[in-house]
């Protein structure tokens, strides 16, 4: 568990039920009902054929490592220099070929990210002395 001095996310009326889930170590993308096309981050518009009719929908926990950088200097609170982000592009769904959605996160492995790495999701859990539980989405190799 993180420390509590972390900054926690906004939910606001798109994103809020992702954020729900992700608390709850779910994972879910949204789907445009209408043409089916995967999106991130979450919105009110299909950004593909216009409806405003999604539902979520639970992916797969895993990805690929398209690229990551190294921050020698903590910019925010709880982060401890130097610490690697990486941009993973999901395996949305068992024989999915549609949509790229490229998501990024902190990295959990023990040893640097490269570009091609399968990769699946770690929750890491924000304790928050009052409030509904936070979790921010990582990401650790699929082997280690």
């Amino acid at each position: 568990m993180s420390e509590a001095t972390r900054v926690v996310p906004f939910a606001d009326r798109d994103s809020g039920p992702w954020w729900a889930a992700v608390a709850r170590h779910e994972f879910i993308q949204q789907r445009c009902s209408a043409c089916g096309t995967w999106r991130w981050p979450p919105r009110v518009l299909c950004g593909h054929c216009g409806s405003l009719e999604w539902s979520w929908q639970p992916v797969l926990r895993s990805g690929t490592v398209v690229s990551w950088i190294t921050t020698h200097h903590a910019f925010l609170p709880g982060f401890e220099a130097p610490y690697h982000t990486v941009f993973v592009r999901l395996d949305l769904a068992e024989g999915s070929t549609q949509d790229d959605i490229v998501m990024p996160g902190s990295w959990f492995g023990t040893r640097t990210p490269f570009t091609g790495m399968a990769v699946v999701v770690h929750f890491d859990d924000i304790d928050v002395p009052e409030g509904d539980p936070v979790a921010l989405v990582g990401w650790e190799p699929l082997e280690e």
